[in-house]
């Protein structure tokens, strides 16, 4: 793949983000004119790079609002990836990568982020609000890697475990909690969600690989009236690089589906469960279940104590409701 001047220019100023580079280094080190230096710069900044330029001091890269491919590039470890789209607005990631799916076989992980969705979705096809600029909106193509149906039961909750963790890295105030089994909660309202489908090749009847879509309210400051009450940003004041908010969790999130501990992992799941202990209301297909939450499975499922003291594991449905005993 061809580097462009402006890409060289982008990368040796986020190598030295803090720092300031006079053009005339900048066309030494790049082996470039400097009138090409200042052409690149200005493409840059007509693409929302926000670049300080001082007299006698030079260049200085601040930020950029958006998600922009060659910076996710610059950050991310290329061996781990079989390849990485960064759009502005789409439909859904999850619809990309399923698009995707449909004429490439793929043996490394693949990811897609958005700027914005237009018709994000949750569990049972539920919208998720994706405004540019406050959120992160991405899905990743794990390739399938086992037959045991048993350890696929723990992808989301793993994953789930490990995107808090990163995040909590990001925001160290924070401390997110988990709702099963698939919402990331702070306060009691949902700061995000994950969804994990399998990809079916239907000539061997196997699972070829799992599409796993994360929608995350970052820095989100209002909500439309019907989300107001149970959804919030994780720091509406905060002020971060989603670009390597995005990296990390990608490399973290794959590291973590090769070689992630599963007791220890689900151990933490267990620790940070926001329903173990509660009375729940749970929705299972036209059937509801009410009970309390005793506990997260080995499988991951949830373990529920019915009103007539009848005990029962499970692996599907919704948690619609959690009240305190």
């Amino acid at each position: 793949m061809v580097t462009t001047t402006k890409q060289k220019v982008l990368f040796e100023l986020l190598a030295h983000k803090g720092d300031w580079l006079s053009g005339d280094q900048l066309a030494t080190d790049l082996a470039v004119s400097r009138e090409s230096i200042w052409k690149a710069i200005n493409a840059l900044k007509k693409k929302a790079h926000q670049i300080e330029s001082r007299k006698n001091l030079g260049y200085q890269y601040i930020e950029t609002p958006f998600l922009d491919e060659d910076i996710v590039g610059y950050y991310m470890d290329k061996q781990l990836i079989d390849g990485m789209f960064v759009e502005k607005t789409v439909t859904s990631t999850q619809h990309l990568a399923k698009q995707y799916l449909t004429t490439h076989t793929v043996s490394k992980p693949v990811f897609f982020a958005a700027e914005a969705q237009s018709a994000g979705y949750g569990r049972r096809g539920r919208h998720f609000y994706s405004p540019a600029t406050s959120g992160l909106y991405f899905t990743i193509v794990l390739p399938n890697t086992t037959d045991n149906w048993d350890q696929v039961g723990l992808l989301t909750t793993n994953m789930a475990v490990v995107i808090a963790q990163t995040l909590e890295s990001f925001f160290p105030k924070e401390t997110i909690d988990l709702k099963w089994v698939n919402d990331l909660f702070i306060n009691n309202k949902k700061v995000g969600g994950i969804i994990t489908e399998a990809n079916v090749e239907l000539e061997s009847n196997s699972v070829s690989a799992f599409i796993m879509g994360v929608g995350l309210n970052l820095t989100t400051k209002d909500f439309p009236d019907e989300l107001s009450d149970i959804a919030q940003s994780i720091d509406k004041s905060a002020t971060l690089d989603r670009n390597l908010l995005l990296t990390t969790l990608i490399k973290n999130i794959i590291d973590t589906y090769y070689h992630g501990d599963f007791a220890t992992l689900l151990t933490e799941y267990r620790r940070r469960s926001n329903v173990i202990g509660k009375h729940v209301t749970l929705k299972l297909g036209n059937q509801t279940i009410y009970g309390t939450a005793k506990q997260i499975a080995s499988d991951g499922g949830l373990i529920i104590e019915d009103e007539n003291g009848i005990t029962k594991s499970f692996t599907s449905g919704e948690v619609i409701k959690t009240n305190v005993q």
